[in-house]
């Protein structure tokens, strides 16, 4: 046979044979699976309490005008002595099997979040139908309890609670998205502390369980974000506030836009002003001088004023270099205010154990036994450079203009 019409003859089976192979091999039908949107870990009377928040399918793709009849979701719990076991049981009370691959966000309760979290991160990372970017919340309480609030403009509350996280994330940064795979990174770093968002019913009342609120234009209770829990390995060990965390993402470069507040001088307290931070970074560097080590701290950030209550006329270049010195200074207390408590707690939070480490690996065989002494004695040297690129449409402030006009 021709070598060319031995190719095209191969050529034609292998195609063939492609067509006939293409398949889902592993297909899963959705009326057969329970499409899990998040999950919630408690420690109960010494055993794991898992609660899921299940979508309800017909509930959600209900497009007619005659109202709500059902909740857009399930949530129910299952116990065991270790996760997997409490998910299996979901089997005796489920009649579709439990999938995972849409789970938005893990709830961890404080009890569970004590006794230490490990067992969760391990499942989530053996699982082929889990996800390691699912977020990772803490409350205060009973995390089933988050699973239950209904939530408005989203269906589906556990892409409500994710995308509260999110838009926390990328416009205020006090609170940064946690996924399961930067826990685990966190966990294991130098260091070993890492924090993770707090989630928690507010309000007193009746919490909004039930559809019939959705009628409602305001609710007595209300899902918000809070503190940052930190965590030690694997177990919570204290609270840090939303503002200790935003100095937090100062000192570690996490800002991507946020809302910077200031005041009108240094020494006044009252910040009557604000700059939209549109792009800022942070570069750390540890220094050894006269036998301690310093991290030099070098910031720089670039925005625009969107309110100013200040006397200070933005269109000299004077007033532009005055408000730099405001911002770089009120973001200079931020900063120390956040390491300073991360040093009253002894938790390196900011990772400085891992730039020690790659600095000078045989100086941190020395600091490891005692890290958390030595980390309350480091001092932080902070540097700015701040740029302010708009003043909007007024040079002056209203105030200023007013008190100008009455002279």
């Amino acid at each position: 046979m021709p070598a060319k019409r031995r190719f095209v003859l191969i050529s034609l089976i292998c195609f063939i044979t492609c067509c006939l192979c293409t398949s889902c091999w592993d297909r899963k039908e959705l009326n057969k699976i329970a499409i899990t949107a998040a999950t919630a870990i408690d420690w109960d009377e010494d055993h794991w309490l898992i609660s899921y928040q299940v979508v309800i399918p017909q509930s959600i793709s209900n497009t007619g005008g005659g109202g709500i009849q059902q909740a857009p979701v399930l949530v129910f719990s299952t116990t065991g002595d270790s996760i997997q076991a409490a998910v299996q049981r979901a089997s005796l009370e489920m009649p579709r099997k439990m999938f995972f691959a849409h789970n938005r966000v893990i709830v961890i309760g404080e009890a569970a979040a004590r006794k230490g979290i490990s067992p969760v991160i391990d499942v989530y990372l053996r699982s082929a139908n889990s996800r390691e970017t699912v977020s990772i919340l803490v409350s205060r309480g009973k995390a089933r309890k988050i699973l239950e609030q209904i939530l408005p403009l989203e269906k589906i509350p556990g892409a409500a609670i994710q995308n509260m996280v999110l838009n926390e994330d990328q416009t205020d940064a006090n609170l940064k998205q946690v996924m399961v795979f930067q826990m685990l990174m966190g966990m294991s770093s130098d260091s070993g502390y890492t924090t993770v968002p707090e989630v928690f019913i507010s309000g007193k009342g009746i919490e909004a369980t039930s559809i019939e609120n959705l009628k409602n234009t305001n609710f007595d209770t209300k899902l918000k974000m809070g503190r940052i829990g930190v965590f030690q390995k694997d177990k919570l060990i204290g609270w840090m506030t939303g503002h200790e965390g935003y100095g937090l993402s100062w000192i570690k470069g996490d800002i991507s836009q946020s809302i910077l507040f200031f005041a009108c001088s240094k020494d006044s307290k009252s910040l009557v002003s604000s700059l939209r931070v549109n792009k800022a970074s942070t570069k750390l560097t540890p220094v050894k001088v006269q036998g301690k080590w310093v991290i030099k701290a070098d910031v720089r950030a670039s925005g625009a004023i969107v309110e100013n209550n200040c006397m200070i006329d933005a269109s000299k270049p004077e007033g532009i270099r005055e408000i730099e010195d405001l911002v770089s200074d009120t973001i200079s207390d931020i900063m120390l205010t956040s390491l300073h408590k991360a040093q009253n707690m002894k938790a390196d939070v900011l990772g400085f154990a891992g730039l020690i480490h790659r600095k000078d690996p045989k100086a941190w065989e020395h600091l490891q036994p005692d890290w958390g002494d030595h980390f309350a004695q480091i001092e932080m040297e902070p540097s700015f450079k701040i740029e302010i690129q708009n003043i909007g449409m007024n040079s002056k402030s209203v105030k200023q203009l007013i008190e100008t006009d009455n002279q």
